[in-house]
């Protein structure tokens, strides 16, 4: 009887997910970016989808990004920054996770991509889709900071991307939560 009230939860709990997530546009992919922990909430993380600006976002939000499909290099900045290179496949969703790190004076940012395989992800997402504000960014102003921050940024990516030991994390096309 366990099991059964079990595996009603779970249908019920993936069913539910799987409804609350957006689809995207026609020949479009979807990225969610979440900050799905507390640590470092006082700070907003500038996003960015190569040299795009995406937007800062705040503790216990998200926002959606809707994008051309194919390569792309998401990356977030605090007092460092970190990257993840991505696969995007048209008429799927993905979601990257900002979490907050100690830093050295400031939080540091970690960029995580999801996979609807763990089921530590899954249940992040779920919590911070029920429980976080979309903070809808939509457009973001690039000043003579963004610039320069990007300029910074490529390079430094340019200098890692190649070395064996980079910590850059990678973004399936497989790593999709399906939409059907």
């Amino acid at each position: 009887m366990k099991y059964v009230i079990s595996l009603i939860i779970v249908l019920f709990t993936f069913s539910g997910f799987s409804q609350t997530l957006k689809k995207p546009s026609e020949g479009k992919a979807m990225v969610y970016i979440m900050r799905s922990n507390d640590l470092g909430g006082a700070m907003n993380f500038r996003v960015y989808d190569k040299d795009l600006f995406l937007g800062a976002l705040p503790s216990r939000a998200y926002f959606t990004y809707e994008c051309d499909p194919g390569e792309h290099l998401f990356w977030a900045a605090s007092e460092n920054r970190d990257y993840v290179e991505a696969n995007l496949e048209a008429g799927k969703t993905y979601v990257i996770d900002l979490r907050a790190k100690m830093g050295m004076f400031i939080a540091a940012v970690g960029v995580e991509p999801y996979t609807p395989n763990n089921k530590r992800h899954v249940k992040r997402v779920n919590k911070v889709l029920k429980k976080h504000i979309n903070a809808n960014i939509v457009e973001a102003d690039r000043t003579s900071e963004k610039e320069e921050n990007i300029e910074k940024a490529m390079k430094a990516y340019n200098r890692i991307k190649d070395n064996t030991n980079s910590k850059i994390k990678r973004l399936t096309a497989d790593m999709n939560f399906n939409n059907n």
